[in-house]
């Protein structure tokens, strides 16, 4: 009986439902820093399109490190209203690497070099490869914790939990701190501007992504 008076003493963390209308038009370049020494470029655009008759926000993330070493490029197609992922491809080193098709009952992945896979979405999911704009359109608050449901291609099906840690100054912008988990225990804190909602970086025990740098090479129209 205690365990179970516990149990429901326990604050449940909220299921979250990202706002796409706290994002904006416009891109952003970061440097990324291993360290705290830079190692490459991050080229964000959020731009406002039209799916058929769906709105939506076609966004790009253009990652280079090591001078071209390493090259990813995923491009997204999410409803604006939230952010829920219609399509994602992503390029690694300029050559089509995975493509990922929702239509809101399945899930279909489909890469060069094997055989396409399709699996049943038990309900609403975010695309697990975008973390920064997705938790920016989040109705964030001081000491909540939440949880979002993901697909990743790679992972498969699994879920965030956000913790908002406090407040902070970021490059002169109020900003929430925000500690993300992925599910494999692995924390990556999140500076998330207030207003407006933006992804100002991020900071882990070895990598970080802050506002800044150049990104000329990566920048498209």
């Amino acid at each position: 009986m205690l365990a179970l008076m516990l149990i429901a003493a326990t604050p449940l963390p909220d299921m979250a439902v990202p706002d796409g209308s706290r994002l904006r038009e416009g891109s952003a370049c970061y440097a990324l820093t291993r360290e705290g020494k830079p190692i490459g470029q991050t080229w964000q655009r959020v731009r406002a399109a039209t799916e058929g008759s769906t709105p939506v926000w076609d966004i790009i993330v253009h990652q280079r490190v090591g001078d071209g070493r390493f090259d990813m490029r995923d491009h997204f197609v999410l409803r604006r209203g939230d952010l829920t992922p219609l399509r994602m491809d992503s390029r690694r080193n300029g050559v089509e690497h995975v493509r990922v098709r929702y239509d809101g009952r399945t899930i279909q992945v489909t890469r060069p070099d094997k055989a396409e896979t399709q699996l049943s979405a038990p309900g609403t999911v975010w695309d697990g490869n975008l973390w920064g704009l997705t938790f920016a359109a989040l109705p964030l608050a001081e000491g909540k914790t939440y949880h979002l449901p993901f697909f990743q291609y790679d992972k498969g099906l699994g879920h965030f939990t956000l913790k908002v840690a406090g407040s902070a100054k970021v490059n002169g912008q109020d900003a929430w701190l925000v500690d993300a988990d992925a599910g494999d225990g692995r924390t990556v804190r999140y500076q998330i501007g207030k207003d407006p909602a933006a992804e100002l970086g991020t900071e882990s025990p070895m990598f970080g992504q802050h506002l800044g740098g150049d990104c000329s090479a990566l920048a498209e129209p």
